[in-house]
C-alpha cells in the first residue's frame, strides 16, 4: 500500500480464491469519505452556478452588439470564474477518490490467499510492510532444475512430463522460461513450466523431452 493508517476491513480469508481486482484490505477512510462528500457537494453548487452563468452568457452574446462593452466583459468574467470553479471541483473529487484508492489493496491477478500478516485495527506503516500473501491461482508455475551439461539441449517449448506424488497421474507441460544463469553451488539450471490448479509448495519429479 502507498498509504499509512489503521486497517478497517479485511474481507478475505486464508484459502479463499480471489479474482483480479478484488478487494483484499481497506485502511480507514472516514476522513476521506467526508472530504469527498464535501467535494461532491461543492461540485453540485459549482455546476448550478456554471449553468446559470452559461445561460446568461448565451443571452448576452445574442445582443452583444447592442449592449455596452463593460456589461459583456463583466458577464464573461463571471462565466469564466464559474467554469474555473467547476473544473476545480472536478479536480477535488478526483483527488479524494485517488487517496481512497491508495488506501485499498486489491488482487493484482487471480489468486488464492496464502497468509495474512495483519488484523483489523492494526496499523500499516509503509510500502515495505507485508500484509497479505497470495499465490497465482488457477494459473501457477512449476520450478524445475536440470544439470548444466544439458544447457544446450533444453529449449523453450520442450515438453515436461511430471508427477506431483508417486501415485499421481503423469501430467504434461511445456518449458516457458529458462533462467539465464547456473546455480553456482549445485551447477543446476532452473526453468519454469506454466500449469494450473496446483497447491503452492508441492514437490514432485519429472522429465524433459528435448527435440535433439
Amino acid at each position: 500500500l502507498e498509504s499509512i493508517g489503521l486497517v478497517q476491513k479485511i474481507p478475505v480469508e486464508i484459502g479463499q480464491k480471489v479474482s483480479k481486482g478484488e478487494l483484499l484490505l481497506t485502511l480507514d477512510q472516514e476522513s476521506e469519505k467526508i472530504a469527498l462528500q464535501n467535494a461532491q457537494n461543492s461540485y453540485q453548487l459549482a455546476l448550478v452556478e456554471y449553468e446559470n452563468t452559461k445561460s446568461k452568457m448565451q443571452k448576452i452574446k445574442a445582443v452583444e452588439n447592442v449592449i455596452d462593452k463593460q456589461s459583456y466583459e463583466d458577464m464573461k468574467a463571471k462565466f469564466d470564474a464559474a467554469n474555473l470553479n467547476l473544473n476545480k471541483a472536478k479536480i477535488n473529487i478526483a483527488y479524494y477518490k485517488n487517496i481512497m484508492t491508495k488506501k485499498e489493496l486489491r488482487a493484482p491477478y487471480d489468486a488464492i490467499i496464502a497468509n495474512k500478516f495483519i488484523q483489523v485495527g492494526e496499523g500499516v506503516g509503509g510500502v515495505a510492510q507485508p500484509l497479505i500473501e497470495i499465490f497465482s491461482y488457477p494459473q501457477s508455475k512449476l520450478i524445475l532444475s536440470f544439470d548444466e551439461k544439458y544447457k544446450d539441449k533444453v529449449k523453450l517449448g520442450d515438453d515436461f512430463f511430471y508427477k506431483i506424488d508417486q501415485n499421481g497421474t503423469e501430467l504434461k507441460g511445456k518449458i516457458s522460461l529458462i533462467y539465464p544463469s547456473i546455480e553456482v553451488k549445485t551447477r543446476k539450471i532452473y526453468a519454469e513450466v506454466q500449469t494450473t490448479n496446483l497447491t503452492p509448495g508441492l514437490f514432485g519429479e519429472g522429465r524433459i523431452i528435448t527435440k535433439d
